[in-house]
């Protein structure tokens, strides 16, 4: 008979966390705190934990909600981990998630930090990258995202709803026209400056990307997106549009509203330092 667990609380990674019969700690996907669930059979038995692929929701829990998204559900999208609780909900499980693993692993005497939220719960990323599954025989590629529990596999996306519209324009119109990006493809990287530019980031091994401008061209709003070739043993460059100075993979947070606050409070805690040396031992 499959397992029956209580879900009680939310893990790092977003996996919902239970208790089997021998006490030990069982991890489940896209389940929620208060919730009975059953298991599907071939639960993988480690020595002190287990994982388990979720077969039905016995018992919902309070905060368990649809998610928006049709990838998330139909895909098993894995860009995203809590879509299918509240808002509020994925709020309190982070701020949890951060205290646990300061009094766990930091050994400190702390409560649970306090939360900023974000400006926008949905898109709000300046930044996504696109895996690439090509089938050799065929030519043909899929460009998407990996499914949370088939991570070698690749579904094709058609939105996401955590990524700037702007974005997602592109991607809309990018579909149309995959031709025109490198035939060795390994990754696609659409990006947001602060500018509001957009960039395409194709990453390849071979030749140079020899039909960016053709793509840009072909683009609505072209002359505002920029097209970078990524070669697996060298840096980034441009081959269309203007180098504007902005490193299109350099890192910056992928949330700019909350990346602007967070530089904010740095800055304040800082003080003045005015005539001061200050060090950067930590970025990203």
């Amino acid at each position: 008979m499959n397992d029956v667990v209580a879900i009680t609380s939310i893990a790092a990674g977003g996996d919902g966390v239970g208790r089997l019969a021998d006490g030990r700690a069982v991890f489940v996907a896209r389940t929620a705190p208060g919730e009975r669930v059953r298991l599907r059979e071939g639960m993988k038995l480690h020595k002190r934990f287990a994982r388990g692929e979720l077969a039905e929701v016995v018992v919902p829990g309070a905060t368990r909600v649809t998610p928006p998204c049709p990838h998330y559900v139909q895909d098993h999208c894995g860009g995203c981990e809590l879509q299918h609780l509240s808002y509020e909900s994925q709020l309190a499980a982070k701020r949890t998630i951060v205290g646990d693993a300061l009094r766990r692993v930091g050994k400190l005497d702390i409560g649970d930090p306090d939360i900023v939220e974000g400006v926008e719960e949905w898109r709000y990323r300046a930044k996504i990258s696109l895996a690439v599954k090509s089938i050799a025989r065929s030519g043909r590629r899929t460009i998407g995202l990996h499914p949370y529990d088939r991570p070698a596999s690749v579904f094709p996306l058609l939105n996401c709803h955590i990524t700037d519209f702007r974005l997602m324009a592109l991607w809309r119109e990018l579909r149309s026209r995959l031709e025109l990006l490198p035939p060795r493809l390994t990754r696609l990287t659409l990006r947001l400056d602060r500018e509001g530019r957009r960039h395409v980031v194709a990453e390849s091994a071979g030749d140079p990307w020899t039909n960016a401008a053709a793509l840009r061209a072909a683009l609505p709003g072209g002359e505002n997106v920029i097209c970078w070739w990524q070669p697996v043993d060298g840096a980034a460059r441009v081959m269309a549009g203007p180098a504007t100075g902005f490193p299109a993979t350099a890192f910056e947070q992928v949330n700019p509203e909350m990346g602007a606050i967070a530089r904010h409070w740095a800055v304040e805690q800082l003080g003045d330092v005015r005539g001061a040396v200050v060090w950067d031992l930590y970025g990203g």
